[in-house]
């Protein structure tokens, strides 16, 4: 697979952070069904294989997940400080749920689940997130099996076809745009462009 420019850079910030916590939250928008935009802040949890997909967790749930079937359009906003990096990434989610079929990304999630923090994964065993709050006992859950994610989890991707890079560092500030060329059935390439900040 040829190299992806801007997961490169991500790469590259992720280690200049050192991998403290903050590095890894980034704000992910989707599209509400009222048309408005929604975003929260998600988890990264690492890229699906060598490629450019990212992997976030998600309860099945949420209110994000209605409108992920509605409308999988999404963009992703991530800023490192200490590189004053900013990557803005579009484009589609898919969710990978209990039901899913493909043995490939079975694995995955089951693996996801096994790599999640125990405080993580007790939370998919709360009751429903956005509903009215519950009786507290009712937070009182068990330790879940890290081998066995509940049918609340998912693996949640994110499949980018735009890239937005910006670099404030250097004077005057660096911003290249990547566009996903090529078909479902073609390999994988980037056009790369350099535009002002």
């Amino acid at each position: 697979m040829t190299e992806i420019p801007w997961r490169i850079a991500i790469e590259r910030a992720l280690t200049v952070h050192h991998g403290a916590p903050p590095s890894r939250w980034l704000q992910l928008a989707t599209v509400a069904a009222d048309g408005w935009p929604s975003v929260r802040t998600v988890v990264f949890r690492g890229f699906l294989g060598d490629g450019p997909i990212l992997r976030f967790t998600t309860d099945l749930r949420s209110a994000k997940v209605a409108q992920i079937d509605r409308d999988s359009r999404a963009e992703a906003c991530w800023m490192f400080t200490e590189t004053r990096e900013q990557f803005r990434l579009a484009g589609h989610l898919r969710l990978i749920g209990p039901d899913e079929a493909d043995p490939p990304l079975v694995a995955e999630r089951s693996e996801v689940w096994t790599a999640l923090p125990p405080a993580t994964r007790i939370s998919l065993l709360w009751p429903e997130p956005g509903a009215p709050r519950a009786d507290l006992r009712r937070f009182k859950v068990g330790t879940p099996d890290p081998h066995e994610p509940p049918p609340s989890f998912a693996l949640l991707l994110l499949d980018p076809e735009r890239v937005d890079h910006l670099d404030l560092r250097a004077e005057p500030h660096s911003r290249v745009q990547y566009q996903r060329l090529g078909g479902a059935d073609e390999p994988i390439e980037w056009a790369s462009l350099a535009v002002n900040p």
